[in-house]
């Protein structure tokens, strides 16, 4: 397991997040023995150092494996600031008969993933530093391809110290040879569409679920 060094307040639980909220990111730290992590908070949507402005954050929200060892926006993160993010799930919103109908995404075997991410940080202008991240997608599993045909890189708790302490060979061989996650989905509300909805609810099964998926 990684040991980590957490905020003295824990995060307040968030059902819905969208680019450039802040959300809580776990990156190296070597005040822990055996080489730990620490708990930041960041906004999602990495910028790199040549951003002018904060607009590029809503295309980077995802770093595709495929070229993120050589795309400018993360190649510099790739090398030495790996990260990783917890959730409980996601969303993906698949075309179910011509219509985008929202889908929660979730671990069977545990009430948290955690996602290989990139984060950088600069000034943020005030004299303080803006820290951001972004989340590493890599092609969709045969359970997933319904859903959407991309998907997080999601990395088991064997992976999790060298991925943030590795090289990023290390860290490349680790994407391509993490195992399959055992993914479960269910449709939901699409309140889920408005940024500003939160709550457990969000998460919660639609009295019908479609099986249109399946068909």
């Amino acid at each position: 397991m990684l040991d980590l060094i957490v905020p003295e307040e824990e995060p307040t639980a968030v059902w819905n997040i969208a680019p450039t909220d802040p959300g809580p990111v776990i990156v190296a730290s070597d005040h822990v023995a055996g080489g730990g992590g620490k708990v930041h908070m960041m906004r999602w949507g990495l910028l790199p150092s040549f951003a002018k402005d904060t607009k590029l954050a809503y295309s980077t929200i995802n770093a595709r494996l495929e070229s993120v060892d050589t795309k400018p926006a993360f190649r510099n993160a790739w090398l030495t600031r790996r990260a990783l993010v917890p959730a409980t799930g996601y969303y993906e919103w698949p075309v179910i008969d011509g219509v985008k109908r929202p889908h929660y995404i979730a671990l069977a075997d545990s009430p948290v993933m955690m996602f290989g991410g990139l984060w950088e940080t600069r000034p943020d202008g005030a004299g303080g530093w803006l820290s951001t991240y972004s989340i590493v997608t890599r092609e969709a599993d045969p359970v997933i391809a319904p859903v959407h045909d991309r998907m997080p890189l999601i990395l088991p708790p064997d992976m999790h110290r060298d991925w943030l302490h590795g090289s990023a060979d290390d860290a490349m061989a680790m994407a391509h040879a993490a195992p399959e996650p055992a993914l479960v989905f269910h449709e939901v509300d699409k309140a889920v569409g408005n940024v500003r909805n939160q709550g457990k609810q969000l998460i919660a099964p639609m009295p019908s679920a479609s099986d249109a998926l399946f068909r």
